[in-house]
């Protein structure tokens, strides 16, 4: 079972992230970047779901930006979730380098896209970093 953090400032989007992912996964929720920021101090989840524009516009595109910079916590993949897309997909204009990430899905994400999401990513995390040899017959 895998440990997710998921970062909303919208109680039903951190009760639909639960509701979704407990089945199979152990969820955590915050509500603000300050909370995530303790959190992270106290146990490292092994992805987080997070709100593009929590709490302050941009305030999940620095905080991701900040995670994918500290060595502690710059493998943990990161699920960027918004529906500022609606207006302006700014998405195309934001180079990679300026603002990492692993994904994006739009709001309102649907159930089964979030799970294969999250599951995509959680396998690649555990993929070993080497196959092994082949065999020759």
């Amino acid at each position: 079972m895998k440990n997710i953090l998921v970062v909303d400032d919208d109680p039903e989007a951190l009760d639909f992230a639960t509701f979704v992912l407990a089945p199979r996964h152990e969820v955590r929720t915050v509500a603000s970047v300050g909370q995530c920021r303790a959190e992270l101090q106290t146990r490292k989840p092994d992805l987080i779901l997070l709100d593009a524009m929590i709490s302050d516009l941009g305030d999940g595109l620095e905080l991701t930006k900040e995670l994918k910079a500290h060595p502690d916590t710059h493998a943990i993949p990161v699920v960027m979730i918004t529906n500022v897309n609606r207006v302006y997909d700014y998405r195309e204009e934001i180079d990679a380098s300026y603002f990492p990430h692993d994904r994006w899905l739009d709001k309102p994400v649907k159930a089964n896209v979030l799970l294969k999401t999250v599951e995509e990513l959680l396998a690649r995390d555990n993929a070993p970093d080497e196959l092994p040899p082949r065999r020759r017959p």
